[in-house]
């Protein structure tokens, strides 16, 4: 299987629709079967949008996940 692991910088520009980022997102979409990210990226994205109260963007995170 052909897995790639995104950190935490790049999951938040992501999300936040920086151009550059989605369309390098798309590419390796394109390249690898399984994109993952780790168990600190997701408490440090989760603790971030908590804190910000962005319920929103939980549920958004969630579904990615």
């Amino acid at each position: 299987m052909n897995r790639v692991l995104i950190d935490t910088d790049i999951l938040s520009y992501f999300f936040k629709g920086d151009s550059i980022v989605v369309d390098n997102f798309k590419k390796q979409l394109a390249n690898y079967e399984v994109i993952e990210i780790s168990l600190i990226t997701y408490y440090e994205i989760m603790s971030g949008l908590l804190y910000k109260n962005a319920h929103k963007q939980l549920e958004i995170f969630n579904e990615f996940v």
